[in-house]
């Protein structure tokens, strides 16, 4: 199990002493009893903007108009009253009731009781039967009567409840309970004095203020708002849209929670599972991320909803996509599935909701085979483009389209239009304000730049990236990509030090997040580097740094899940050593070649194996290599064909085609083969297959078999073996010659 680490703020907040802060608390309350709080809040303007700054910004965001934030003393004074609040024992605030037994024998309530009356928070009530005071007499004198004790104990009480309450201040609230507390408080200041009487009042004042947050980019405040107006579909947007803010707040998971709660349809369940996982991808929270996406499959699985089901396939493939290439296209592919079920179709009448999930999923089943380097990705691009122009898609749709050519037409070495599309993706994604998407982008461009030789650019974009994660979180595969674009910028420019520092980075980001795809970049770069400095300096521990980075860059990768990244970390050495200049490897393939990486390189293999002058032996084992490649490629294709069939219930449609395969495979069979399935079918009742082959061997290889060397192969008596040969011959599988000891048993002509 992985320990997730969140960020919910700024590294380091600078705190006051607490002599500090008892001296700040101090000068607040008198000047609040004093009714001179706003002028003493001008007279010390640091101390205001470290308030505004830590505390206020809370209230401001909840009570809208309500509170001015150029005269911060009506939000100080709420302040106030709720850090004064957090001292009862009870933790309820000062509204709150409090008992007779609290009030008179209690001596934990005394330090808040003795605050809170002193200056001015609540009234010291009557108790005639424990003390009778005189009108206008002080709290200090009242309280003293009522407990029974002097002047001095009093006061002792008094400085323990100010010192509770500067640490309070000083404490600068980390948790989600203080700060959704001081919202509720300013909410319902705001109720009051907005005259707000009907939850249809209010719901509609807080999405008004909702949608002033936006603007102001207080997202935070936004969600809050959206939450209390009850807008759950406004609340899944606007996590979607602002992840990146938003993941870094500790309050943003319990009004999410508390939305959760009160969603009232399966479809509002499922959006908002999917919005928490994005959040947990922001935090790099792996086991998190992928909950919520399978709670959210759970629900679109109960609804039986097709187009959900497709939605939350597509996640998943995203989810997959840095870490299993193999299960992330088998996502997608039940993703295109479902949203076909769910009423896709040629025709104009489909919904744009399914049609925009569609060609989403089509651009990211293109960027999976564009990290293979498969040109099929360049067709499902123009497919998905061919849609998309039928249709007014999203902004967040279109972008990701032009961010995903970008990426083709730079495999394809095609690097001005690659940078066009990228900064077509970058303005779209500017428009939504997406940051998670602007950052990536950014990521993007820089490699690019850098394969362009602009090295300065490459390094900006990158370097945007890493600043904004030294300030908030950056989703995990966003920073790993970035520190492997920066590294590829300096690899370019022949410093391998600088670049070796940033591909570490990525490893440990890559490894720490279980990005395994990402990981086995890393490493594969990191040998380059070190072959590299191992050609420079000839220094033996780099070679063999080398080596072991070469080797662990398939080791983190499933299986067989990326044969170009596996072929390219088994030739990375020679190719560095040796005479190639070349060092860019993602570049696209032939289409044959993507399609079978393995088994289309190999044949490369053995044709250069032919090329050269060998033995007749050596040939000979390579056109069969080569010839059990290609039947691989067939068997590959057919397993493909059935496992469609099967999946989508097609049942006996394509009998014919398949009878034309077989009747295909076995023209090209050889006379041994032809033979072997004649035999193995017509003698079933006589041999065993182990024995029918070995007799077909001994035939083929001497051309005739007798009677004893029958029963030696099949371990037969005499006799029986005698019968076994005449019925072969009345089947016409053999033909008998000659008489007696000299009888023999040849294959027909």
């Amino acid at each position: 199990m992985e320990t997730v680490v969140h960020n919910f703020g700024p590294a380091a907040l600078r705190q006051p002493s607490q002599p500090v802060a008892e001296a700040v608390a101090e000068g607040l309350l008198a000047a609040r009893r004093a009714g001179r709080l706003e002028e003493w809040l001008r007279r010390h303007r640091r101390i205001t903007r470290w308030l505004m700054r830590h505390w206020l910004r809370p209230l401001h965001g909840a009570a809208g108009e309500t509170l001015d934030a150029a005269h911060p003393a009506a939000a100080v004074e709420l302040l106030l009253q709720w850090a004064v609040g957090q001292q009862r024992p009870d933790r309820a605030g000062l509204a709150a009731p409090i008992s007779r037994d609290a009030w008179l024998d209690r001596t934990s309530w005394r330090p808040v009781l003795a605050l809170a009356c002193q200056y001015g928070f609540m009234a010291v009530p009557a108790f005639r039967d424990r003390y009778r005071g005189h009108a206008e007499e002080a709290a200090a004198s009242q309280l003293c009567g009522l407990w029974a004790v002097g002047a001095s104990t009093y006061y002792r009480y008094l400085d323990k409840g100010k010192r509770a309450l500067a640490l309070c201040l000083r404490d600068v609230p980390t948790s989600a309970e203080p700060r959704l507390a001081l919202r509720a408080l300013a909410r319902d200041r705001a109720v009051q004095h907005a005259g707000l009487d009907t939850p249809q009042a209010r719901a509609a004042w807080h999405a008004r203020h909702a949608a002033a947050a936006q603007l102001g980019g207080d997202s935070l405040a936004a969600l809050w708002h959206l939450a209390q107006a009850g807008d759950t579909a406004g609340v899944t947007r606007a996590l979607q849209r602002h992840s990146v803010e938003l993941a870094n707040d500790a309050e943003t998971d319990a009004i999410v929670e508390t939305v959760e709660a009160a969603a009232s349809t399966p479809r509002e369940r499922f959006e908002l599972q999917l919005a928490r996982a994005a959040l947990a991808r922001m935090r790099g929270d792996t086991a998190g991320e992928l909950a919520r996406h399978e709670q959210a499959l759970r629900l679109a699985a109960e609804a039986d909803d097709a187009l959900l089901l497709g939605i939350v396939y597509g996640a998943l493939g995203k989810f997959h996509e840095p870490r299993d290439l193999d299960r992330a296209f088998a996502c997608y592919q039940d993703s295109v599935e479902c949203l076909r079920r769910s009423g896709l179709g040629d025709d104009a009448g489909a919904a744009v909701e399914v049609i925009e999930e569609y060609v989403a999923t089509l651009v990211r089943l293109a960027w999976l085979y564009a990290l293979r380097n498969d040109p099929r990705a360049m067709a499902l691009l123009e497919r998905a483009q061919s849609v998309a122009g039928r249709y007014s898609l999203s902004p967040a749709t279109l972008a990701m389209l032009e961010q995903t050519w970008g990426e083709c037409l730079r495999r394809a070495g095609d690097l001005p239009h690659a940078l066009e599309h990228k900064h077509r993706a970058l303005l779209l994604y500017e428009r939504i304000d997406d940051r998670q998407a602007i950052l990536k982008t950014y990521g993007n461009l820089s490699l690019i730049y850098g394969e362009a030789r602009d090295f300065a650019r490459a390094r900006d974009y990158a370097q945007r990236v890493l600043a904004l994660a030294e300030t908030m979180a950056v989703e995990p595969e966003i920073l790993a990509s970035t520190h492997i674009n920066l590294g590829v910028a300096w690899f370019w420019q022949s410093d391998f030090e600088q670049a070796r520092e940033q591909y570490q980075l990525a490893l440990d980001t890559a490894m720490r997040h279980r990005l395994h795809r990402v990981a086995g970049i890393a490493h594969l770069n990191l040998a380059e580097v070190y072959y590299m400095r191992f050609k420079q300096t000839g220094d033996p521990a780099d070679e063999a740094r080398g080596d072991a980075h070469a080797a662990a860059a398939t080791a983190p990768l499933p299986q067989d899940s990326d044969p170009a990244h596996s072929e390219a970390a088994r030739k990375i050495k020679a190719e560095i050593l040796g005479p190639s200049a070349d060092r860019a490897r993602d570049r696209m393939l032939p289409s044959e070649a993507a399609a079978h990486y393995a088994e289309v390189a190999e044949v490369q293999r053995q044709r250069e194996r032919l090329a050269l002058p060998g033995a007749p032996q050596e040939h000979v084992r390579a056109h069969l290599a080569i010839a059990r490649a290609y039947l691989a490629i067939a068997m590959k294709e057919r397993e493909a064909a059935l496992a469609l069939i099967e999946r989508h219930a097609l049942g006996d449609g394509f009998v014919a085609e398949f009878d034309a395969l077989r009747r295909t495979f076995e023209r090209e069979l050889t006379r041994e083969q032809k033979l072997a399935g004649a035999w193995r079918e017509a003698t079933a009742d006589l041999l065993n297959p182990q024995r029918c082959s070995a007799v077909l061997a001994q035939l083929l290889a001497e051309g005739s078999l007798n009677k004893s060397g029958y029963a030696q192969l099949c371990s037969l008596s005499p006799a029986t073996a005698s019968k076994h040969l005449v019925t072969l011959a009345e089947r016409g599988l053999l033909v008998q010659s000659g008489k007696g000891p000299a009888t023999r048993y040849t294959l027909p002509a």
